[in-house]
């Protein structure tokens, strides 16, 4: 560290920090010279760094596949600096045309009604009304004499024409969407030009809410000659996607701020601004000479302002809030919209009459659109930024060749540089994090949109930002989520791996870089998971007196919000007598009296619901969509921001009281200091390593396939039965004996918690007051006055709190037995894992056993059938002398005996029904079993895998492996005891004899007690006590290795019979078919006079018997499937709870898990917490 400090180049990064700080703070950005001065101290840092990349870090010169990866990451680096250098230059200047704006408005209300006609363009493709009335009504209320409103139409709706026709608005529609939105507009154009012909047209999206001074503000810009189009920024009455996702809406600002409010008036500075398709106001005469709005881009609106400077116009930004519109719902519908401007863009660059390759443009009209270009170029760079460190853990390969110290002077300066900057000229509307984030969600739909588009630019569909949806529901974007959430898995696992082993320089630097890649991707994956909205009418906070009136009196309060279906106002004394459901009335400045029911009370106010006919909707709607939303940030509030960050992500921050707070503020950086010393010396560990199991597991199975690449089955896939899914997932709920391993598994996890708590330093409060005699006499502020010989009788009053006991963990005694218990409660888990396992397998094999003796049931009952027939027949016979009483009886006998079988399967249905209920633990259906006939299949077949991927699946034995690891913990921690023990106590407080000056700042006091511990002589005790954890972990291997071969054996010896009862099932069924031929011919023998009728009934006889075994080997067959899905873990990975991590790897040579088990999980302090036990 000190050869670091001592280099020129730190010390210049000093200079430059401590210039950049007092730049943050002091600098004003609406200054030029100081916009310049730090843009050049930027730039100038960023400039060093480009040197030192080209100069230092370039790839070796091969054609390798790693040095194509940092060939490629370097060009598109590059391309990131030249945007941001493009970026600092244009930042230097800005235009602000507020004071113009005032000049016009005067001038033009001073002209009373003699002003301009303007036409207001609403284009409108698939919104629905409650979208649409607000702009169409909100456009209606536009303080200026002569305004005529056109909606126009893209989808021809018949109920939209009638709703302008009653509003007294223009209604125009076309034949087809030739050229979307554009050819929308020009349809306008020619419709107006025909109707209203006004000279200046105010262009509006559907969702957009114009202010009512929106012409006077805007028309006077108009005076400058050469100006063909007005721009005002987009503001959004709803958070975006990001802002809501990540539960910043009050703390960060929407994505397209930093567009509006900071390029924009730059781009304007040089006459470039441009149009961004809604809130704006075009010359007639000027888009009708251009010929119209241009229709070769899918983004009309950067296209019309490009199209406009080829003849000579500008467009002009005025950066005021004059309308409000809707921001995407959905992050799909997010992305999907940088996507469209991201082509747009690249389609207007590859015009003929663009700006890169037509004519009539000023060199900075190209250079300012080169920059935007290279906005969206940019973003193939953050996708390499993010694939970098897994291109490094799992390839070898590096897209950044440097160390990390040269990193630390070269590369992080720039990159905090650059923050710093953007958050000052921004004046706070940016944020590292938020505003990558913002970048990172679009950039792979972006990147793939400027690979399409190098292919076919032109002719491709595009999407319309849907507005104004159903967003109730939790959307997981699941592709979205997956991707980021892989690569956090991805890149955690491989840095993990590598913090435990020997790092190199390489590996130290990509060790960082994970962890900020983490945080990013962990960020874009909250922000991908859509939260619901509030499905009733946005919400405004709206500050405003009002007066009530009921039957119980009339009375004033305040509202806290508005909408149009309601709002909220503060508890008065009036709402307090009325009871929720009573109706009253309300005063709406600009509205008037508004009928209202009271729906609610909550902690922010009371609930009103609006209850007014269509004149009333129509007004609110006019108010409540004029008023500036206060509620949606416009700039950044970084400690809301960062605790709304750690908020969405799960993190509960704890609330404080100040005045604790500050009465511990002296004391806290001394213990924070002593702490961090303490914990830096810590992390002796004498937990042994694990040593390998002794067991051999054979390469491949003896019989049956092995597959290496096989996956344990979840149980739903494997019971394919409907009714057997009922009754499993019944005896999941209900049996008795699998609830005694559940209340285990949660006693044990309650342990482990309580044996983790004492990772952490235990946090108390005391207090006392008492009364005696003292010499000491304190005022009563608590400062010693004098000492008296008698004494006084006084009271004192004493508080402490802080750290009471905490021992510092050097030899790991704290942490062993933390693992310890945190094994055990995973030996207790994985126990019910087993348990819930085997309880599936034993349902199935009573439900299938029930089936089978079902079966055996129906075909004793067709074989009595069929003799009791035969029966009748002989006696009949007998009666007309046919045959003799020997025969009658013989056939008697055979009734019987089919009588002994059937009963004896009635028996069997009637004990397995009785089995079924206990293992469901409810009474069962008697006519369970009886849907699908025998031998259709209740179970799928299995994937065996190899012998090796036992130690990975079965739940018995990771419960024994992971009692071989708390075995193994415990042996850490008896070595620990023969060390010194630590501890460390940590208090602050007061001591006064007057309460109310406890913790003033004359009676504060803190104690910091660091205690050592060791006994000398214990007889024996610690001795015998690591002997007996030591032979405790002999035992606990002993019985994982048994474990292990009853394992192997028991699979090996359900695969040998399957591949021995299919063979068995196959000759049973060539002999149960060949038997059927026999009885056949011998019942045609019989009624030809060939044979005698005992000699078919020996021959049925026959049948039936082989039928019957047939029936008993399927039922074998199907057991020893189940007992095979048992044999190879199958089933526990659904068993698992959401928490759960993967099991333990296993190496098949060695037969060893890995000694760390994965679903334990490693917290921040060393602690391990365990998933949580389903019952």
């Amino acid at each position: 560290m000190s050869e670091l400090i001592d280099t020129p180049e730190f010390r210049v990064n000093l200079l430059v920090a401590a210039l950049a700080l007092i730049m943050i703070f002091h600098a004003r950005a609406d200054r030029a010279s100081h916009r310049v001065l730090f843009g050049f101290l930027t730039a100038l840092v960023l400039v060093r760094y480009t040197a030192w990349r080209l100069a230092e870090t370039l790839p070796p010169a091969d054609l390798g596949f790693g040095t194509l990866v940092a060939w490629v990451f370097l060009v598109f680096e590059m391309v990131a600096i030249v945007y941001t250098l493009l970026s600092i230059q244009m930042l230097t200047r800005r235009r602000d045309n507020h004071a113009q704006a005032d000049r016009g408005e005067a001038a033009l209300r001073a002209r009373g009604r003699e002003v301009p006609a303007v036409d207001v363009f609403i284009c409108t493709y698939n919104e629905e009304l409650a979208v649409l009335e607000k702009t169409i009504l909100a456009a209606q209320a536009i303080d200026y004499p002569h305004v005529n409103v056109w909606v126009l139409d893209d989808t021809r709706r018949d109920w939209l024409r009638d709703y302008c026709e009653r509003k007294g608005v223009h209604y125009a529609r076309r034949p087809d969407n030739t050229h979307a939105k554009a050819g929308n507009l020009n349809n306008g154009l020619r419709q107006s030009a025909a109707a209203t012909n006004a000279p200046y047209i105010l262009v509006l999206d559907a969702d957009f809410t114009p202010h009512r001074n929106i012409v006077y503000r805007t028309l006077g810009l108009f005076d400058e000659p050469k100006v063909g189009l007005v721009q005002t920024p987009q503001f959004y009455y709803n958070a975006d996607p990001i802002q809501h996702n990540l539960r910043a809406t009050d703390s960060w600002v929407d994505e397209q701020r930093v567009f509006f409010d900071v390029l924009q008036p730059a781009k304007d500075a040089a006459d470039v601004a441009f149009c961004v398709g809604t809130s704006f106001v075009i010359r007639r005469d000027a888009i009708t000479d251009a010929g119209g709005f241009p229709t070769g881009s899918v983004c009309e609106d950067i296209y019309t302002t490009y199209t406009l400077m080829r003849f000579g116009w500008v467009t002009r930004w005025l950066n005021e809030r004059l309308s409000n519109g809707l921001s995407a719902d959905s992050i799909v519908d997010y992305i999907n919209q940088r996507s469209r401007w991201c082509l747009g863009t690249i389609q207007v660059a590859l015009l003929r009459d663009g700006p890169l390759r037509g004519r009539g443009y000023s060199f900075a009209a190209r250079v300012h659109y080169v920059h935007g270009l290279l906005h969206w170029l940019t973003k193939p760079f953050i996708l390499l930024m993010l694939a970098a460190p897994v291109l490094y853990w799992y390839a070898g390969v590096s897209a950044f060749h440097a160390t990390p110290r040269a990193f630390a002077l070269y590369g992080l300066p720039p990159l905090v540089m650059f923050w710093g900057y953007t958050y000052w000229i921004s004046q706070r509307r940016c944020l590292p994090v938020f505003t990558e984030v913002t970048q990172i969600v679009a950039a792979m739909a972006v990147t793939r949109t400027i690979v399409s588009s190098l292919m076919r630019p032109f002719g491709r569909p595009f999407k319309v930002t849907a507005k104004g949806q159903d967003r109730s529901r939790t959307v997981v974007h699941w592709n979205m989520v997956l991707a980021f959430g892989g690569l956090i898995a991805a890149m955690e696992a491989a840095a993990l791996g590598a913090i435990g082993s020997a790092m190199t320089t390489g590996d130290m630097l990509n060790v960082v870089w994970t962890i900020v890649t983490t945080v990013y991707c962990l960020a874009a994956l909250i922000a991908c998971i859509d939260r619901p909205r509030p499905a009733h009418d946005e919400r405004f906070p709206y500050d405003a007196d009002t007066t009530l009136r009921s039957t119980a009196g009339v009375g004033a309060t305040r509202f806290v919000e508005i909408a149009v279906d309601g709002a909220l106002l503060r508890e008065s004394a009036l709402l307090r007598r009325m009871p929720v459901g009573e109706r009253l009335d309300l005063h709406v400045d600009r509205v008037g009296w508004v009928s209202a029911l009271l729906k609610g009370r909550s902690p922010k106010g009371v609930e009103l619901a609006f209850d007014h006919d269509e004149v009333l909707h129509d007004h609110l709607i006019r108010h409540v969509f004029s008023l500036p939303p206060s509620h949606v940030a416009t700039q950044v509030k970084p400690g809301r921001a960062a605790l709304a960050f750690l908020g969405s992500a799960g993190w509960q921050w704890p609330r404080m009281r100040v005045a604790w707070t500050r009465a511990f503020a002296a004391p806290l950086p001394m213990v924070a200091v002593l702490l961090i010393g303490v914990l830096v010396l810590s992390g002796c560990n004498l937990t042994p390593a694990l040593k390998n199991a002794d067991v051999v597991v054979p390469a491949q199975w003896a019989e049956g396939t092995g597959s290496a690449a096989a996956q344990p089955v979840a149980r739903h896939a494997f019971v394919r039965d409907e009714e057997l899914r009922g009754l499993i997932a019944s005896a999941l709920l209900q049996n008795r004996d699998l609830r005694v391993y559940a209340a285990k598994a949660r006693e044990a996890r309650a342990v482990y918690g309580g044996t983790r708590s004492s990772l952490f330093p235990e946090i108390g409060l005391a207090g006392s007051v008492g009364r005696g005699n003292v010499t000491t006499s304190l005022s009563p502020d608590g400062i010693v006055t004098n000492n008296q010989a008698v004494g006084s009788v006084g009271t004192t009053y004493a508080v402490q709190a802080g750290i009471t006991a905490y021992e510092l963990d050097f030899f790991g005694h704290v942490d062993a037995s933390v693992k310890q218990a945190g094994a055990q409660a995973l030996a207790s888990e994985r126990d019910l894992w087993a348990a819930r396992m085997n309880l599936v397998g034993e349902v199935s094999n009573a439900y299938l056993t029930l089936r089978a003796d079902r079966a055996l049931l129906a075909l004793a009952e067709s074989d009595l059938a069929s003799q009791s027939d035969s029966t009748r027949v002989m006696q009949r016979a007998r009666t007309v002398g046919g045959t003799s009483d020997l025969n009658v009886l013989r056939s008697q006998s055979l009734v019987e005996r089919a009588n002994v079988q059937r009963e004896e399967f009635r028996m069997r249905v009637g004990q397995d029904l009785q089995w079924l209920a206990v293992l469901v633990g409810q009474p069962v259906p008697a006519n369970i079993g009886m849907q699908r006939p025998w031998p259709e299949r209740s179970v799928a077949d299995v994937p065996v895998g190899l012998p090796a991927s036992l130690l990975q699946r079965r739940p018995d034995l990771l419960a024994a492996y992971a009692r071989v690891e708390a075995a193994n913990s415990g042996v850490g921690a008896a070595k620990a005891a023969f060390y010194p023990t630590f501890s460390l106590t940590a208090v602050a407080g007061g001591l006064s004899s007057e309460f109310s000056s406890l913790l003033s700042s004359g009676n504060r006091s803190w104690a910091t007690v660091l205690g050592v511990s060791l006994p000398i002589f214990d007889w024996g005790r610690r001795s015998a006590n690591l002997s007996a954890n030591e032979e405790r972990l002999a035992a606990a291997m002993a019985s994982y290795e048994y474990a292990v071969q009853q394992a192997l054996r028991e699979t090996a010896n359900a695969l040998i019979a399957d591949s021995h009862l299919r063979p068995q099932i196959e000759a049973q069924q060539a002999r149960v078919q060949a038997l059927d031929r026999v009885a056949s011919i011998s019942r045609t023998r019989f009624r030809n006079g060939l044979e005698d009728y005992f000699a078919g009934a020996d021959a049925q006889r026959e049948l039936y018997l082989e039928r019957r075994q047939g029936i008993e080997l399927q039922l074998k067959q199907a057991v020893n499937t189940v007992n095979l899905y048992k044999a190879l873990g199958g089933g526990w990975d659904d068993a698992r709870t959401a928490t759960s991590a993967q099991p333990p790897a296993a190496a098949a040579a060695a037969a060893q898990p890995s000694c760390c088990s994965t679903s334990l999980t490693r917290s921040s302090a060393g602690s391990m917490s365990v998933s949580s036990i389903a019952p």
